[in-house]
């Protein structure tokens, strides 16, 4: 064999070596990704689930949350009670929804998530404070939020005018 073969033969065989790494290393990235997403996932069940617990374990907080009247009944202890409690449900919300626009967070997922910011949105009270709390969030999670706010504000003149 003369050396300019082997010089090829050597070429080839470089080249093949570049060829798989790339191809490890995307695997790597790929694997690397779904298990980012899965750990998204898991992080917001469990948050989701300590924060439903305080409503769980404690029914003056849930009373405080489906009164009536909402903020205007609320004394000041009450009203920082809730507003903690809503700050971190809300907090919550914004992080799976820069998540989901990121593309860490499934669709599929942020469905379900969606479905309980609306409920919560559909209480007046709560409708409140998020007028007041907006500005501490950000700006394309708080535009999010209002486009579901007028949405269900929409649904209930509707539904009221149906009633008439």
């Amino acid at each position: 064999m003369n050396l300019d073969t082997v010089a090829t033969i050597a070429n080839i065989m470089a080249s093949g070596a570049v060829v798989l790494t790339l191809v490890f290393i995307g695997l790597q990235l790929r694997q690397n990704s779904q298990l980012t997403r899965m750990a998204a996932a898991q992080t917001s069940a469990q948050l989701l689930s300590t924060n439903l617990g305080r409503i769980a374990e404690s029914a003056e907080l849930a009373e405080l949350i489906v009164r009536e009247k909402g903020r205007e009944s609320w004394t000041p202890v009450e009203f920082l009670r809730v507003s903690n409690f809503l700050s971190i449900s809300f907090r919550h919300f914004e992080v799976l929804h820069t998540h989901r626009r990121y593309g860490v967070f499934e669709d599929e997922l942020w469905e379900g998530s969606e479905a309980r910011l609306r409920e919560s949105l559909s209480n007046p009270g709560i409708r409140d404070w998020w007028a007041e709390s907006r500005p501490l969030y950000a700006r394309s999670f708080a535009k999010y939020v209002d486009t579901l706010a007028a949405e269900l504000d929409a649904a209930q003149a509707m539904a009221a005018m149906d009633q008439d």
